[in-house]
């Protein structure tokens, strides 16, 4: 007899679906987990666990903002992935409720300022985020019960440094080798960086909340860190004097300064950020002690 399971995540392998299953877990969910070895689809049909599940969190992806710009065909594929899913759930009498995990950094730009708010129109900034904007659109013509969470830049324990993303952990495991940190672009620029545990509480809350929610929410801190305040907090959680500190031009897949407005979260939700970058940074440096 198939298990009954309160949430599926598909991208259970990664850095954010990771964390979200064991912290469901944590709470007392029962959690179905995905991934390219256990798929959630076969021959076109929603597992069984995932289709009988409260709460589907679509935590996969193919790319990062780097493999977005240089590898098309990952982008289609992975675009495929989810129009597939969506297909297939709508042919269920009861579909579980979908959580996508959108970027809050990379969908939002000029003309629109920091902080945006969800009701700043999209202007993707990047690829990465043309990609996460195009998939919004497919969640919202699907038709189903379905919200997508734009997260602003996630860090944490468990975090592996990838290509293009996730400046916190490339600084970090610098440091640990007492390597040298490159920052790529302005230093004052500023970014809003929000810890994994904030994450996974919110994901929570979506899940057991039972009325109606927004098509689209922000989660972020809600502040703007310079990336001298990482540096800061960085060089602090090494417990190093001084970091060996090179500079480099902008890329072409960086974004602009940007924050998000985090406030239709809070009345939604009843959720805000509680771990700040200075703890949040050595957080992940001590777990990273520890490995």
């Amino acid at each position: 007899m198939t298990s009954v399971y309160d949430v599926a995540v598909a991208g259970s392998s990664g850095f954010l679906g990771t964390a979200i299953a064991a912290g469901m877990e944590a709470r007392g969910a029962s959690v179905a987990r995905y991934t390219v070895e256990n798929p959630l689809l076969r021959d076109g049909v929603v597992d069984e666990g995932a289709a009988r599940a409260r709460t589907l969190i679509w935590a996969a992806s193919r790319v990062n903002p780097v493999l977005a710009a240089e590898r098309p065909d990952l982008v289609r594929a992975g675009t495929a992935d989810l129009v597939d899913a969506l297909r297939a759930l709508a042919a269920l009498t009861k579909a579980p409720r979908i959580v996508f995990l959108s970027s809050g950094g990379t969908v939002y730009g000029p003309p629109d300022r920091a902080p945006f708010s969800e009701s700043c129109a999209t202007h993707p900034v990047n690829a990465y985020g043309t990609l996460k904007r195009d998939l919004e659109r497919e969640l919202v013509d699907s038709g189903l019960d379905a919200i997508a969470v734009r997260i602003s830049n996630a860090y944490g324990p468990g975090q592996v440094p990838a290509p293009g993303q996730g400046v916190i952990a490339h600084w970090l495991a610098a440091a640990s080798l007492r390597a040298p940190i490159t920052v790529f672009g302005d230093r004052v620029s500023t970014r809003d960086y929000v810890f994994i545990d904030d994450i996974v509480e919110a994901v929570a809350r979506i899940h057991e909340c039972a009325q109606a929610l927004p098509p689209v929410l922000n989660l972020g801190s809600g502040s703007p860190s310079t990336l001298d305040d990482v540096l800061a907090a960085v060089t602090a959680a090494a417990g190093a004097e001084a970091l060996d500190v090179r500079e480099a031009p902008r890329r072409g897949t960086d974004t602009a300064s940007t924050w998000l407005d985090v406030s239709l979260a809070r009345d939604v939700l009843g959720w805000e950020a509680k771990v700040g970058l200075d703890e949040g940074v050595a957080r992940a440096w001590a777990s990273m002690q520890t490995r």
